[in-house]
C-alpha cells in the first residue's frame, strides 16, 4: 500500500475518533445539564444537534424528558411520540408518555397509550383498569372489544367475564354471552349469583330450557336462599317455562320447607300464583303434624290466592289423622277469618262440640253467623275473659251485646267485674254501658276502682 493511501486512511480514522469523542462529550454535557436542572440549556444543545440528526431517538427522548421536567407536557408528549415511531417497543417511554397524557387531561389519547401498554404486557390488574376507564369515559365499544380480546386469551377473571357477558346480553348477542358466562360459572364460587343469573338469561334466550333447568336446580340446592332461588323460578315462569319453574318450586319445597310460605308469598306478589299454589299443595300433602304457626301461615297465604279448597283439604287430612281438637279448631277459626264463615260449610259437620269448646269465642261467632243465638250465648258463657288475648277481648265484649239485651249484657258483665274476673282494660267500656242503661252507681263505682 502506498504511503499516500495509508495517510488518508489514518486521517479518516482520526476524524471518526474525534467525532465519537466529541459526541460523547456533548452527550455527557447534556446529561450533566439535565441532572443539574438546567433543562433550557440542555434543550438548546439538543435542538442544535437535531438539526443534523432529526430522527436521533436518544436525543428525542432526552429532549422529551427535559420538557417534561419543565412542565411543558405538550412538547414532551409530541417528542415521545416521535421517539416511539422508531422504538415502539420501549415500554418505559410509552409509560412516561401515558403518564403525561393523563396529567394533561388528554384522556382519549391516554386510554390509547394504556391500551398499547396492556397489549405489550397484559395483566389482570391492568386489563381491569383499562376496561373500567373505558366504561367511565363512555367508550363501550372499546370496553367490549378489549374484554373479548383478553377473554379469548384466557386472561379475564370471573368479574370481567361476567361484565363481558352482561355487555353481550345488552346488545342481544345471546350465543356469545352464553359462551363466556358458562366459563365464568365454572370458575366462580358456588355462592356467587350475579353471573349465574345472567347465564340463566342467556340460556333462556338461546332456547336451552333443559340446560337452564339443570343449572338452576344445582344453584338452588347450593344457595338455599329464598330470594335468589325465587328469582330463578320467576324468570323461568316469565319466559313461559311453566313446567321447569313448577318442578323447581316442588324441589324447593322439599329442600327448604320452612320457607314455603315466604316463597309462595313472593310468587303471589309477582303475579305467579300458580307456582305458589303448587308449593302450598305440596306442603299440605307432605306435612303431617303442622304447628299452629305453620297452619296460620298456610291459611293466610292460601287467602292471598283465594283458594279455600286447599285449606279444606288440609283440614280433612288432619281429621283423618286424628289431630287434637284444639289444632282443628284453630285451623277452622283462621279459615273463617280469612275466607268468611260460609267457607266452613264443607267442614261444618266435622266441627264437633269437643272441637268448638277448645275455642269458645270462635264457636260463639260461628253460631251467631248461623243464627243460633242460644248456642252462641252458651259458648260465650264458657269463655274466661282473662284467658283471652288483648285482641280477642273486645270481640268477646261486642258479642255479648249481640246475644243479650243491653241491660242483660251489663248485668252479666257487672257480675264478672264484682267477682274480679273482668280484665281491667274492659272496665271503661263496662262503665259506659252501665251509664247507658241507667246504672249510675255501678258506673261511678267502676271509675273509682280505676282511679285507685
Amino acid at each position: 500500500m502506498r504511503a499516500a493511501t495509508k495517510f488518508v486512511i489514518l486521517i479518516v480514522l482520526l476524524l471518526a475518533l474525534v467525532a465519537v469523542v466529541s459526541f460523547q462529550r456533548r452527550s455527557e454535557q447534556i446529561s450533566m445539564l439535565a441532572e443539574e436542572g438546567r433543562h433550557r440549556e440542555a434543550i438548546a444543545l439538543l435542538q442544535r444537534r437535531l438539526v443534523d440528526h432529526p430522527h436521533d431517538a436518544d436525543q428525542l427522548a432526552a429532549m422529551a424528558r427535559s420538557y417534561a421536567a419543565l412542565g411543558e407536557y405538550g412538547q414532551a408528549i409530541d417528542l415521545y411520540g416521535s421517539y416511539l415511531m422508531s422504538r415502539p417497543n420501549d415500554l418505559l417511554a410509552l409509560q412516561r408518555q401515558a403518564d403525561l397524557l393523563l396529567e394533561s387531561g388528554m384522556f382519549d389519547r391516554y386510554l390509547d397509550a394504556l391500551a398499547r401498554l396492556v397489549e405489550a404486557r397484559p395483566s389482570t390488574e391492568q386489563i381491569g383498569r383499562l376496561v373500567a376507564l373505558y366504561r367511565l369515559h363512555g367508550r363501550p365499544s372499546d370496553e367490549l372489544a378489549t374484554l373479548r380480546k383478553y377473554a379469548g386469551r384466557g386472561l379475564l377473571p370471573t368479574d370481567q367475564l361476567e361484565r363481558l357477558g352482561a355487555l353481550l346480553l345488552a346488545e342481544g348477542n345471546w350465543r356469545e354471552a352464553r359462551q363466556w358466562l358458562a366459563i365464568e360459572e365454572r370458575k366462580s364460587p358456588l355462592e356467587s349469583s350475579t353471573g349465574r343469573l345472567l347465564l340463566l338469561e342467556a340460556l333462556i334466550q338461546n332456547d336451552e330450557a333443559d340446560q337452564a333447568y339443570r343449572y338452576a336446580e344445582r344453584w338452588m340446592t347450593a344457595w338455599r336462599n329464598p330470594f335468589l332461588s325465587g328469582k330463578l323460578m320467576l324468570r323461568m315462569a316469565r319466559a313461559g317455562l311453566d313446567g321447569p319453574a313448577s318442578e323447581l318450586a316442588l324441589k324447593w319445597e322439599g329442600l327448604m320447607p320452612d320457607t314455603t310460605f315466604e316463597m309462595a308469598g313472593l310468587f303471589v306478589s309477582q303475579g305467579h300464583g300458580e307456582l305458589a299454589r303448587i308449593m302450598l299443595a305440596r306442603w299440605a300433602d307432605q306435612t303431617e303434624n303442622p304447628t299452629e304457626e305453620q297452619l296460620r301461615a298456610f291459611v293466610s297465604t292460601s287467602a292471598m290466592l283465594d283458594t279455600a279448597p286447599l285449606v279444606i283439604a288440609k283440614f280433612l287430612q288432619l281429621v283423618r289423622d286424628s289431630t287434637e281438637p284444639a289444632r282443628l279448631a284453630q285451623l277452622a277459626d283462621d279459615m273463617a277469618n280469612a275466607f268468611g264463615a260460609p267457607a266452613l260449610s264443607a267442614i261444618r259437620p266435622l266441627l264437633s262440640s269437643d272441637i268448638l269448646l277448645t275455642r269458645p269465642l270462635f264457636a260463639a261467632r260461628l253460631s251467631l253467623s248461623e243464627g243460633n243465638y242460644e248456642m252462641a250465648r252458651w259458648f260465650l258463657d264458657r269463655c274466661d275473659p282473662n284467658e283471652l288475648t288483648p285482641e280477642e277481648r273486645p270481640k268477646w265484649f261486642a258479642l255479648l251485646q249481640r246475644v243479650d239485651t243491653q241491660a242483660d249484657a251489663v248485668d252479666r258483665l257487672l257480675s264478672l267485674w264484682e267477682a274480679g274476673r273482668l280484665p281491667a282494660d274492659l272496665a271503661p267500656q263496662l262503665a259506659d254501658q252501665a251509664l247507658a242503661v241507667g246504672r249510675i252507681g255501678a258506673h261511678d263505682a267502676i271509675w273509682r276502682s280505676l282511679e285507685r
